[in-house]
């Protein structure tokens, strides 16, 4: 051998040492940056205070960026990507069974990809069919490799939502893999609050939904860095194919996909979390439930939700869902959305002199350790678990007594006239008075949303998020007001 060659040779191993070497520095950093994310998400303790929640988030998003910078993440915009892989996508759909005649994958203003008709479709007739054996579901995954780790991992045994997106990551992986055609066609990123800057999660404030997303982040923060752990300490063959592709980027991915893609149906008489191709291209839109999966035929089946004429974006219905379920798990929010709420954080205080009783008495409802209650869209705003709240809330020693001694004190739940009568409209004009004041504060803290033509996604979405608070606002303060003026006049005392 030539000195010249010898030389390179020796170049080559001397650069592959020191590669080494840098890798396995990363990982040392890296696994020193995920034991900070584990024990700052184990060790958080639920406030009340909205900003020790964010303190809290402030520290974890900067571990966050810190571990996205030596997994090496790089910012993806992959819509036209999805694009070139509608053909092969329809080609396996075709080629697995599933009916799609008369419609096609289109991009729609607003809502990136979704399904357009190409032909008229009635109200109520089948659109598409969906066979169980392109459905990628939580049986498949402990069919696969991945049993191995579900057997030892009881977060895994618990949870198939997080079961089916550790193996969509084996999927997505795996280039000789069935489900292929199907995973190239799906986002890169999603709208969900995983991606969202600290500015544009600051500017859910002060939203209810603001706490519920940095809980939301903090959960899925510490799922990866509890799996990261697993991953590069169990001896599972499994694990080892794990361990170069699971990174934050690519774990928030996947748990996204699963959060806005997500169908539990019925397989062998169990429930069973499953991803439906094509299905799960149809978007949102008010109407009822019209899809179910067929036991005799072993697949989904969706209809028309109404009558499509050719050409219109084919939607589905959700489910009664708020928009705080959409926005948080979903990455949009429904603006006509008629089974929207706002939820209330409310409780009795700990310096309150009667709270023992009031506390016994909300026992009796079921509603002692319910903090957060509902305002409602639409004319009846007020949950029956509000009223019964605010009552008691507002009650005094006396009345407190009175209603103690009754068995199950059902009256305090309806808003029906009769039982209403019977609660007295001395204590309604009290708690009616309360919600009101309550609701003037909290709208108040409400900043004018101003929309701006550069607004992202996010912002566009949480401002929409804002707008629809600020309606059922409005709309339970009117009924209040309303609802106080019905009351009989409060007789004046003899003295």
């Amino acid at each position: 051998m030539g000195r010249k060659s010898q030389s390179k040779q020796n170049s080559k191993k001397n650069a592959g040492k020191e590669n080494n070497k840098f890798i396995q520095q990363k990982r040392k950093e890296l696994a020193v940056l995920v034991d900070k994310v584990l024990r700052l998400t184990s060790i958080f303790q639920a406030s009340n205070s909205v900003i020790k929640s964010w303190e809290h988030h402030l520290e974890i998003d900067a571990l966050i960026k810190e571990i996205l910078n030596l997994e090496g993440f790089q910012h993806k915009s992959g819509q036209n990507q999805r694009q070139l892989n509608i053909d092969k996508y329809l080609k396996w759909l075709s080629g697995n069974e599933v009916q799609l005649d008369g419609i096609e994958i289109s991009e729609f203003e607003g809502y990136e990809l979704g399904l357009k008709s190409t032909k008229e479709f009635k109200e109520g007739s089948l659109i598409l069919t969906v066979p169980s054996k392109v459905m990628m579901t939580e049986q498949n995954a402990k069919e696969s490799d991945l049993a191995s780790f579900i057997t030892v991992d009881p977060l895994l045994q618990n949870m198939p939502n997080i079961t089916l997106a550790l193996f969509l990551l084996l999927e997505k992986n795996n280039h000789e893999s069935f489900w292929k055609p199907y995973i190239d066609i799906l986002p890169e990123k999603y709208s969900t609050i995983l991606y969202f800057s600290l500015e544009e999660l600051a500017e859910l404030k002060p939203s209810p939904v603001f706490e519920s997303a940095l809980k939301l982040y903090r959960s899925i923060a510490r799922q990866y860095a509890y799996f990261y752990n697993k991953i590069h300490t169990l001896d599972l063959p499994v694990l080892k194919k794990l361990q170069d592709i699971f990174t934050f980027d690519s774990y928030r991915w996947a748990v996204s996909t699963v959060m806005t893609r997500q169908n539990n149906i019925q397989l062998a008489g169990n429930d069973v979390t499953a991803f439906i191709p094509l299905w799960d291209m149809c978007n949102h839109e008010h109407g009822k439930i019209t899809t179910d999966f067929n036991k005799d035929l072993n697949q989904g089946e969706c209809f028309a939700l109404r009558d499509f004429k050719a050409g219109e974006q084919i939607f589905i219905f959700y489910g009664a869902r708020p928009n705080a379920d959409l926005f948080l798990h979903n990455g949009f929010v429904y603006p006509k959305n008629q089974h929207d709420s706002l939820s209330l954080t409310l409780g009795v205080s700990s310096s309150d002199p009667l709270r023992e009783t009031k506390i016994e008495l909300l026992t009796k409802l079921g509603l002692a350790g319910v903090t957060h209650f509902s305002l409602y869209q639409g004319e009846n705003p007020v949950s029956a678990e509000l009223l019964a709240f605010i009552r008691i809330f507002n009650m005094n020693k006396e009345e407190l007594t009175k209603w103690s001694s009754q068995g199950l004190p059902g009256d305090l739940v309806s808003s029906d006239p009769s039982s209403a009568e019977a609660v007295g409209a001395d204590i309604d004009r009290r708690a009616y008075t309360y919600l009101l004041t309550r609701c003037k504060l909290i709208a108040a803290s409400y900043k004018d949303i101003v929309d701006n033509a550069d607004d992202t996604l996010h912002r566009k979405n949480v401002k929409l998020l804002k707008k629809c608070e600020v309606q059922i606002l409005e709309g339970a303060m009117k009924y209040l007001e309303e609802t106080l003026r019905k009351l009989p006049a409060v007789e004046e005392k003899s003295k």
